[in-house]
């Protein structure tokens, strides 16, 4: 394909942690991807459904919660999370880094696509498996309007969502959801994002040219855009098991 047709909207490295539960069967609290694509700017996403979409039909929300401006308030955050009981206030458990890598965000015809690449660990156990980790993989990611109204319980409560500033809201026009372009919506905590497996039957079903795209491209095809990311800094121990 023509790489000419692809255009890079934000790139740099990706960290996946857990955050396990204090008790009850279920073991995981809370699953986050953190986006780094600049000295120390972390931009810290919650991934709704506590794993990766990977079936056909998954379709997933992720929100910001937060932008850190260093690793240490990063790391304060996914290690030092409060609860309030009835005995007071605790600490719950600390984040588990699952793995590390690199991502793109990229423009295409007229939608964008979320891209990772995982470079540790070199081969993926159980433990990443479980959160639906891929070596890579590639979604196609959309934001949403946080002036539209959605169903009670789904997605952020209003005083929760991004309220953004006119030339951002502007792109919306009357649209509910629209491709991630500019970037710069990432840097509003409660920006929610709407991450869709780009093999979903429907989108291959509904409209050509993004069926086109769906089979067009490929991760070969950014080998040389994810050479330009640098290798990423370690922030946090692997979790191997």
């Amino acid at each position: 394909m023509n790489n000419s047709k692809i255009t890079i909207l934000k790139r740099g490295n990706i960290y996946f942690f857990y955050r396990p539960k204090l008790k009850g069967a279920e073991r995981v609290q809370r699953f986050f991807m953190v986006l780094s694509s600049q000295p120390n700017i972390y931009n810290l996403l919650v991934v709704g459904k506590k794993h990766l979409p990977i079936e056909t039909k998954d379709r997933y929300l992720v929100f910001v919660e937060a932008v850190k401006k260093s690793k240490t308030e990063l790391l304060e955050s996914l290690t030092k999370e409060k609860h309030r009981t009835g005995k007071g206030e605790t600490t719950g458990p600390t984040a588990h880094c699952l793995a590390e890598g690199k991502f793109i965000i990229a423009k295409h015809e007229n939608h964008t696509h979320f891209i990772y690449q995982i470079t540790k660990p070199s081969q993926l156990k159980e433990i990443q498996q479980e959160f639906n980790l891929q070596k890579e993989d590639d979604y196609l990611i959309n934001v949403k309007n946080p002036q539209t109204e959605t169903p009670l319980g789904v997605g952020l409560s209003e005083k929760q969502k991004a309220n953004y500033p006119a030339n951002l809201q502007e792109q919306f026009t009357n649209y509910r959801f629209i491709p991630l372009d500019p970037a710069d919506f990432l840097t509003y905590p409660g920006t929610e994002l709407l991450l869709i497996n780009k093999r979903k039957k429907d989108l291959m079903e509904k409209e050509e040219k993004l069926k086109n795209c769906l089979t067009e491209i490929k991760i070969i095809d950014l080998v040389k855009k994810f050479a330009k990311i640098a290798i990423p800094e370690a922030i946090s121990p692997l979790k191997e098991n």
